[in-house]
């Protein structure tokens, strides 16, 4: 919601803001502390007297709470997050990213490529780039870098004219209890593209294939060649500038990867960043990313290709991405504590924890991994049981909170049974792992096992990253004393 009151704000609005917790009289700020708009508390009573002339609401507010039902009673409108967005860009040539997964990277890829082109788009991306010190704005400008989500089919309000999709996997199981529920969503998403529209895929996604299959827009598609069952980097010599180059996708593969339109190949990355060759039309470019992880090879090929079907050269699409700086908590180096380096990722899907911490091992070869997560939803957590404990298995110790259960009326005996039971799973597989229940548990966790040169990281969607804010505070407070 900060990124769309970023926005409103660009474009001359008043925002008040509205939070379960704020207490009277709060700013609402930056990452850097800047005031940036009032914020009232989470209650029926501060709509009385308020003369607002719209009300905005989150997708993860049901319209049955106090607050839409007091808003509705005072006859103040009431409209969705992506009601808006389509709104306020709906004079723009909307750039739409959704997927399962990389929807944020790969829209701030986008927006930074066209930025670095002197494009100056609006965007709305689900994290602060900090290349651009915001995660939302307003420029009047005629093209618009809109991520695009699928959870309740928010995007069915935009009006795409490129829409990006980044690939479909099972997820948001409480809107789409069945496969064919959430390929409807995307088809209809992708059905939203005019004929002269352009929907850029996956090659190797069969669930994208069948979306586009159905399409009356253009189809682009994007691969990165790598060999399917290899998991381990691959150690090789190079004469790449990079030092320490380590090739995790041989670029011997063929089949049906070499008919994309747009393909990564030759991929080679270092502990500070990726190196790859991207491939459109008979021309091939030198790609130097500063973000690491394979899933960001991928990210970065798909944002290409937004980017050259919005009009841009393919050299032009890939230069500005060696200075593409990543976004908040999304493998976000956070300091170091007593010899231990912090990283916070949003991962909450068995699918990006499994790259995290493959970038994880990349990034930091030899090196023990503790690992904090929260698991975002019991139905989620339930629905893909195997698949966690399957990807949370890569790490050297894995500290786990009660489920955090959103937008779900879940007990807390519920929560810890859930978790409890990943823990003894990865127990019984030989992995050291641990049921705390609540943050400050993790940081005596740690205090305590930790050692010099460990990596902490912590996953999910919910409060695991303010366990670095109690790590910063300490040093802080060490230093001035």
């Amino acid at each position: 919601m900060s990124a769309l009151a970023d926005i409103l704000i660009d474009a001359g609005h008043s925002v008040v803001g509205m939070d379960t917790n704020t207490t009277a009289n709060e700013q609402s700020s930056d990452q850097c502390g800047r005031s940036k708009f009032p914020m009232l508390p989470w209650s029926a009573h501060c709509i009385v007297g308020n003369q607002f002339d719209v009300c905005i609401t989150s997708p993860a507010v049901p319209r049955t709470d106090s607050v839409p039902t007091a808003i509705c009673n005072d006859g103040i409108p009431l409209i969705s997050l992506h009601e808006c967005l389509g709104i306020v860009f709906s004079s723009s040539q909307q750039l739409c990213v959704a997927g399962t997964h990389g929807k944020s990277t790969t829209s701030a890829m986008l927006t930074w490529i066209l930025d670095q082109n002197g494009r100056r788009p609006g965007f709305f991306v689900g994290a602060e780039q900090p290349g651009l010190g915001c995660s939302g704005r307003f420029t009047g400008g005629e093209t618009a870098v809109l991520e695009s989500c699928e959870f309740l089919q928010s995007f069915r309000h935009l009006r795409p004219q490129i829409a990006v999709l980044t690939g479909i996997e099972r997820d948001h199981f409480d809107c789409f209890p069945e496969q064919t529920s959430e390929d409807d969503a995307f088809r209809r998403f992708a059905d939203l593209l005019p004929t002269d529209g352009t929907l850029v895929i996956r090659s190797d996604c069969l669930r994208s294939q069948k979306v586009a299959a159905t399409s009356k827009s253009r189809v682009v598609t994007f691969c990165v060649h790598y060999v399917a069952d290899s998991r381990e980097p691959v150690v090789a010599a190079s004469n790449s500038p990079e030092h320490d180059v380590v090739h995790m996708f041989p670029p011997q593969v063929t089949g049906k990867f070499d008919d994309a339109d747009f393909a990564a190949s030759q991929i080679s990355f270092s502990s500070t960043g990726t190196v790859f060759r991207c491939s459109h039309g008979g021309e091939s470019v030198l790609v130097r990313l500063a973000v690491l992880g394979r899933h960001n090879v991928q990210n970065a090929v798909a944002a290409i290709a937004g980017a050259v079907c919005s009009g841009l050269s393919l050299r032009d699409s890939c230069g500005p991405l060696a200075s593409f700086l990543g976004i908040r908590r999304r493998f976000e180096n956070r300091g170091m504590h007593n010899g231990i380096t912090l990283i916070d990722d949003y991962a909450h899907h068995p699918t990006a924890i499994r790259e995290t911490l493959a970038t994880a091992r990349q990034a930091f070869p030899g090196r023990r991994i503790l690992l904090a997560f929260e698991p975002h939803q019991l139905i989620r957590t339930e629905f893909l049981f195997p698949q966690f404990v399957d990807s949370l298995s890569s790490a050297d110790e894995v500290m786990l909170l009660p489920v955090f259960p959103a937008r779900e009326t879940a007990s807390h005996l519920e929560c810890c049974r859930a978790s409890g039971q990943i823990v003894r799973e990865l127990n019984r597989r030989g992995v050291k792992a641990f049921l705390f229940a609540n943050l400050d548990q993790i940081v005596s966790r740690v205090d305590h096992s930790g050692r010099p040169s460990d990596i902490f990281l912590t996953m999910g969607a919910g409060r695991t990253n303010l366990i670095h804010d109690q790590f910063n505070r300490r040093l802080q407070r060490n230093f001035v004393a």
